[in-house]
């Protein structure tokens, strides 16, 4: 059986990244000087580009529009158009993790500023979108739908939230407002009640598909790279036996996975000491790479890894034939 034939016979997943720049890291964390920071774009997009090619494997890009006025973090983005797979999705205009604080008019300039940005730096139109800190109120699903998008990215239905916000705040500098608005990040429990699949959600004048951020079925706890990353900073042996467990459960449970990457994960220790609070960043870059290279390559073994849109072309076909109801999460046709 040739290698075409087993790729389709593996039942669908997508990866995506969520291309955030330092600046964005260090306002989140409450750095004044954020804005004078530089970019490590260039270097993580080589990176991901040399991995994922070696490896055969497609890529969603999540963008933050802001870094389009740079030529060269622009032109860093261009360059996963050398992947034999990549689409181009919106990650709002300036990275701000609390939409939930603005009102529609705001929102609206977020996204659809970031949509124009793309279309004209990139050539493309993006279809996809997922908001900064997970953070997608009923707001953002009335503009994605007012700009004709395919699916939503922002659900992270981990069981963990409540913790990795705790965490974050502790390890961070905000204050007074940006704290207060920051105490909705990663969502709360209440995210634990969306589906671990993809699913339909009613929007105005029709309805989008919701993708997901895969966490581990039934205990829904974090799977994507920088938890995995962050695992292995503990024990290697643990950290890999954690990922294969989740991928195995993704298919005996009928689970459509959708992981997820960040430019940290590329980058090692000697790479940027800012960014040392940021789980994982303090692995050297060699063990890094090569545990992020064996965790891609095991995901590929175990699914047919698309790009987002594609995966929601598939679950449109897949949706003709099963016709789900609206708000039911999609049953896999693939066998436990």
């Amino acid at each position: 059986m040739n290698a075409s034939v087993e790729k389709n016979e593996r039942a669908p997943a997508s990866l995506s990244v969520d291309f955030d720049n330092k600046w964005a890291y260090l306002r989140a964390a409450g750095r004044q000087d954020w804005e004078s920071a530089s970019s490590y774009l260039p270097i993580a997009a080589e990176r991901m580009v040399e991995l994922l090619g070696e490896l055969d494997l497609p890529l969603t890009v999540f963008v933050v529009g802001r870094d389009l006025r740079c030529p060269r973090d622009t032109a860093a983005i261009d360059s996963f158009k050398a992947l034999q797979s990549v689409e181009f999705a919106n990650h709002s205009m300036n990275h701000l993790p609390w939409m939930h604080t603005m009102d529609r008019e705001e929102i609206f300039a977020e996204i659809a500023g970031t949509h124009q940005a793309i279309a004209s730096a990139l050539g493309v139109q993006p279809r996809g979108f997922r908001g900064p800190g997970f953070s997608c109120p009923a707001e953002v699903l009335g503009v994605l739908a007012q700009l004709d998008y395919a699916y939503d990215a922002s659900v992270f239905p981990t069981s963990v939230a409540p913790i990795a916000r705790a965490v974050f705040l502790a390890r961070t500098k905000l204050k007074g407002e940006q704290k207060e608005k920051a105490k909705q990040l990663y969502g709360g429990f209440a995210a634990m009640r969306n589906p671990n699949r993809p699913f339909r959600r009613p929007v105005e004048g029709g309805r989008l598909w919701e993708i997901p951020v895969t966490v581990m079925p039934l205990t829904r706890t974090p799977i994507h790279f920088s938890y995995f990353l962050f695992l292995a900073g503990v024990s290697t042996l643990a950290a890999k036996t954690y990922l294969s467990n989740a991928l195995r459960l993704c298919r005996w449970t009928g689970t459509t996975p959708s992981l997820l990457l960040h430019p940290p994960d590329v980058l090692g220790c000697e790479d940027d000491p800012d960014m040392a609070y940021f789980p994982g960043m303090k692995m050297p870059r060699a063990e890094k790479l090569k545990l992020v290279r064996w965790a891609l390559r095991r995901y590929a073994q175990t699914f047919h890894v698309q790009t987002m849109i594609q995966q929601v072309r598939s679950l449109d076909t897949q949706a003709k034939v099963s016709q789900p109801h609206a708000t039911q999460a999609l049953q896999s046709p693939y066998p436990h």
